[in-house]
């Protein structure tokens, strides 16, 4: 079943309304009511928009998978920069993106996970989700053809790697201090993909 779509207007209320509840509240602790009153629409609208508290969270990460799925067509879209600049690139990206928004992520990121695991089925996330994972296969699959990644692994098993990684850091970080800074942390795993998957070059 997918969000429903009404006005475009009151959706975006909802949307905004939601996102600050989940923040502030935890996502657990956040009624439909309650989207409702800080939208200052009905809960009728509310229900007829999205159906579901588990509908609007979708939506919410709907819109992180988007902007990461953004990433990546850039990323493919580069053919100037190596494969080793565009992965160090997509962890700034990631970074920068998530500490821009932390207390909404810490909502949105294990949803996130559960799709990417196969957890979940309603709505956007799990075909956007397959869609940004096989782009990453492209990008991995592309340096490998061009002789910057090492071409023993399948495409899958290095996509896999990063994802890993990046998907570990972020939790950690999201529950970690209020003061740790992300980008940092995801610079220095990309150093360690990287030493593990880049073809050392020669003179």
């Amino acid at each position: 079943m997918t969000a429903r779509t009404y006005g475009r207007q009151s959706r975006e209320q909802i949307l905004a309304a939601a996102q600050a509840l989940f923040a502030e509240r935890g996502l657990h602790e956040t009624s439909m009511s309650d989207i409702a009153r800080a939208a200052g629409l009905s809960r009728a609208t509310v229900f007829n928009q999205f159906g579901s508290k588990a509908l609007i969270l979708d939506a919410l990460t709907a819109r992180s998978l988007r902007a990461y799925g953004d990433l990546l067509d850039r990323a493919l879209a580069a053919q100037a920069a190596t494969t080793s600049e565009l992965l160090r690139e997509l962890f700034r990206q990631m970074a920068l993106g998530l500490e821009a928004n932390r207390a909404v992520h810490r909502a949105v990121f294990g949803e996130i996970r559960k799709v990417s695991m196969g957890l979940e089925a309603e709505g956007e996330s799990p075909a956007l989700r397959r869609l940004a994972f096989d782009r990453l296969v492209d990008l991995m699959r592309r340096g490998q053809g061009l002789g910057e990644l090492d071409p023993r692994p399948g495409a899958e098993t290095l996509a896999t790697a990063f994802d890993s990684l990046l998907a570990g850091a972020v939790t950690q970080w999201l529950h970690g201090p209020s003061d740790a800074a992300l980008e940092p942390m995801l610079s220095d795993l990309a150093g360690v993909l990287l030493d593990g998957i880049a073809v050392a070059k020669t003179d």
